[in-house]
């Protein structure tokens, strides 16, 4: 059963592990940090697995280790979209100014090769500098990157605006399909069913949609722009099987009792909210303290939507007389390793308010009904075992697993659905 920093007959809030401890350096104990850029899923994800680290040589785990190397690299690849998002930002105000010296504002090819000379001269007078030009240099670069990108894409696209605005959702495709087929081997499927499987499963969990739900994603998936976040979905999915974790049975549509049952059984869960769930300590204030924890509300007023989506864990639910409430780890909130935890404590109808399935489909979508799961959660008793590891009171031991893990059941559903299309073409 999972350590409680709180628990009363209405009240539970997990301990969940201070910072990280890797496998392959069991004696050191390093803080964690906040998230770096759109990745707060797999942010969230690590405190329910174990971590092996650049260190682990034990032949053993090898699979274990390759599978945090491949969530890994798309994890900085993300990091590397967003970047280039930016500097696509930047590089479109500078190809404007160039057009506005242009007699011809067609933007043509010929345009974009000139443009190009341009930022090569550009480059070239940098060497007379004395300063570091190191990151100017790398912005030129990448600017004339994106430039013969555009010229070996160009008709893909109606203009110069409209690839460098699409560019981030393309490359959010492509690196998805590439994470999806490095571990291949070890599903036994590949990107491309992987993501029909995602698509059939988000259509499954919208019963009898008021919006031709399935239609719309069936004309909309040649568009990078709304497929980007199924195809990302569907790696957090993966990412979440191949740590051994698994859909939680809790029904936000119950009261809050069964999540509690929930949380003091498994411990904490993994949920993704749209718009966001954020904590952001600016707008919130101290509701309680001790030197364990902090528990942070938000701050009365209206309060401004954080569009996009975001991943926390759920650690924690209290039952009130007239208003239920539950406590959430962010993973935008770093996590030293001295001083109180600090947690963000909202209403459970704001959060079920903004909640999204695993899949990535909204509870407020138009239909019947939305099923889940809603939740990831590490199987019964694997957490307590990650949390004694981090806390450095048990060695590693392999996770239990008596059960099929959601890899094989994934890869059932695969399989069924594949002979299933077989025999109705036959």
């Amino acid at each position: 059963m999972p350590n409680f920093l709180i628990k009363t007959a209405d009240t539970l809030l997990l301990d969940v592990p201070r910072g990280k401890r890797y496998v392959g350096e069991p004696d050191i104990l390093r803080a964690q940090p906040a998230q770096k850029g759109g990745t707060c899923a797999l942010y969230a994800l690590n405190p329910l697995r174990f971590r092996f680290g650049k260190n682990d040589r034990d032949p053993e785990h090898g699979k274990e280790r390759f599978i945090e190397l491949v969530f890994s690299e798309y994890r900085r690849g993300l990091n590397k979209i967003e970047f280039d998002k930016n500097t696509a930002k930047l590089l479109s105000e500078e190809f404007d100014d160039f057009i506005a010296e242009q007699k011809d504002k067609n933007i043509t090819q010929e345009v974009i090769k000139n443009f190009i000379k341009k930022l090569e001269a550009d480059m070239e007078d940098l060497k007379f500098l004395s300063m570091d030009t190191s990151k100017i240099k790398q912005q030129i670069e990448t600017y004339i990157e994106f430039c013969n990108d555009y010229i070996k894409k160009y008709n893909q696209y109606d203009d110069f605006e409209e690839y460098l605005n699409k560019r981030e959702y393309v490359d959010c495709v492509a690196l998805a399909e590439k994470t999806l087929d490095r571990l291949k081997h070890i599903t036994g499927f590949d990107a491309e069913i992987a993501i029909q499987n995602h698509l059939e499963l988000c259509i499954k969990s919208v019963v009898k949609s008021h919006e031709n739900y399935c239609d719309n994603i069936q004309l909309n998936k040649d568009n990078p722009e709304l497929m980007a976040p199924f195809y990302h979905q569907a790696v957090v999915r993966l990412a979440a099987s191949c740590y051994q974790l698994e859909g939680s049975e809790w029904d936000p549509s119950k009261p809050i009792d069964g999540l509690m049952e929930i949380l003091q059984e498994y411990g904490p869960m993994v949920i993704y909210t749209a718009p966001s769930v954020v904590f952001i300590p600016g707008i919130c204030t101290i509701e309680s303290s001790t030197d364990k924890y902090q528990i942070h509300t938000k701050k009365q007023g209206p309060q401004k939507t954080i569009e996009g989506s975001h991943s926390l864990l759920i650690v924690g639910a209290e039952r009130g007389k007239e208003t239920d409430y539950v406590y959430l780890m962010d993973p935008n909130v770093p996590a030293p390793l001295t001083g109180p935890c600090q947690f963000y404590k909202i209403t459970y109808k704001e959060l079920l308010d903004n909640l999204v399935n695993i899949y990535g489909v909204s509870i407020k979508e138009d239909a019947d009904k939305i099923i889940g799961p809603f939740a990831f959660q590490a199987k019964k008793g694997n957490f307590d075992r990650i949390f004694q590891f981090v806390e450095g009171s048990v060695k590693y031991e392999k996770l239990a697993n008596t059960k099929k893990t959601s890899i094989d059941l994934f890869l059932e559903e695969i399989v069924q659905q594949t002979e299933e299309k077989l025999a109705k073409k036959t």
